[in-house]
């Protein structure tokens, strides 16, 4: 069975995108290649994708962008 989890954790005014929330997003690139993957018992696993942290919002604000695409080029600013 599905549960949201801000309600598994008793938050009602997390998990959602309305008008007023506070907009904890983030966006994920499916990288492809060979990688290697271990878990937290030191077993691992061959694949042949990934997910990368491309872009990360808190409460609205970019936290963390990995490649700068949220920002102006820097060839484009007037100097």
């Amino acid at each position: 069975m599905y549960k949201n989890p801000a309600m598994v954790i008793q938050r009602p005014e997390l998990g959602h995108l309305s008008l007023g929330a506070e907009a904890d997003i983030a966006v994920f690139n499916v990288r492809e290649g060979n990688f290697g993957f271990m878990d937290a018992r030191g077993l691992t696993m061959n694949g042949d994708k990934k997910f990368e942290a491309e872009l990360t919002l808190r409460a609205g604000k970019i936290v963390w962008d990995l490649n700068g695409i949220s920002g102006q080029q820097w060839d484009s600013v007037n100097q």
